[in-house]
């Protein structure tokens, strides 16, 4: 696992039992579902008269299957733990007999978006991933829609699951889980932006730097400092990108470097103060540091 083993296990075991008593605690109790793969499963579940769990179980397998068919190993890896874990958690879960019932149900909604967004974003603050619709989308842009930008998608899939999920639920259910479902995200955003270091220097080494020079100027509208290195081991001439940007700034620049293909050495460093000219950054004269 990445980092320290023990606390990585410990946070993932951790979202794993939060997001499962999101959805089996709050979410059904409450009579409202959630989108998703986890909702494609209970609309399964509902025809089927089989544990949603299960069918789940068998979707995340399959996702598996077909990530590593279409995205390689390196994608494999970040969602295997949680592809395995998380069914197990979230049908041992289904079977425990607990129902935190609110009267208001958009009350209910908001804490089903919270304890699941808490849940969540410990996971992908690790760089792991629960390898739902995310993954699905990756797989479907790589190999059929490449002229398709991720987000749009990603946003066909959760449209396409909600309309097929309106065949076994009521429109205010499927209703409720579109608004669970945008507190989910806003809640796993502040996580991974706004719990951390607000500041990253990235040190990128590769042998074509400048697509991603023109992404960190043009796109996150940082500066980057340019060196020239060699190699240790293989004594080969690289150049070697600088730059210090945020949280969000720092994820779209790795999601872009991993899109683009290019083989990169990749040295992360969160920073505690940075003084320049910059929104981001502090004034040689501030008082506060």
């Amino acid at each position: 696992m990445k980092g320290n083993r023990l606390t990585t296990l410990i946070s993932l075991v951790l979202s794993c039992i939060l997001c499962s008593i999101a959805v089996n605690w709050v979410a059904l109790p409450n009579g409202f579902v959630v989108t998703g793969v986890t909702g494609l499963s209970m609309t399964l579940a509902a025809f089927l008269h089989i544990n949603y769990a299960l069918i789940y179980y068998a979707f995340t397998l399959l996702i598996l299957l077909l990530t590593a068919l279409v995205l390689g190993k390196g994608e494999v890896s970040s969602i295997l733990f949680l592809s395995v874990l998380y069914p197990a958690v979230l049908w041992v879960l289904n079977l425990v007999q607990v129902e935190i019932i609110l009267e208001d149900k958009l009350v209910a909604v908001l804490l089903y978006g919270a304890i699941s967004g808490i849940g969540g974003g410990l996971a992908y603050r690790l760089a792991y991933s629960y390898g739902g619709l995310d993954t699905l989308s990756k797989i479907l842009r790589k190999k059929f829609l490449p002229f398709i930008s991720m987000k749009s998608v990603m946003l066909g899939l959760d449209c396409l699951v909600m309309l097929t999920m309106l065949t076994a639920f009521s429109l205010d259910a499927v209703a409720y889980a579109l608004v669970g479902q945008i507190l989910y995200v806003n809640c796993i955003n502040y996580v991974i932006f706004n719990m951390g270091p607000k500041l990253f220097e990235i040190q990128i080494v590769c042998s074509k730097p400048e697509e991603i020079e023109d992404f960190i100027i043009n796109q996150i509208h940082k500066s980057t400092t340019i060196y020239h290195v060699i190699g240790g081991y293989s004594k080969e001439a690289k150049i070697q990108l600088d730059c210090v940007c945020n949280s969000r700034e720092y994820v779209q620049l790795r999601e872009f470097i991993r899109d683009s293909g290019q083989d990169c050495f990749i040295k992360v460093f969160p920073l505690t103060h940075v003084f320049g000219h910059n929104k981001d950054f502090r004034q040689l004269d501030d008082q506060t540091l």
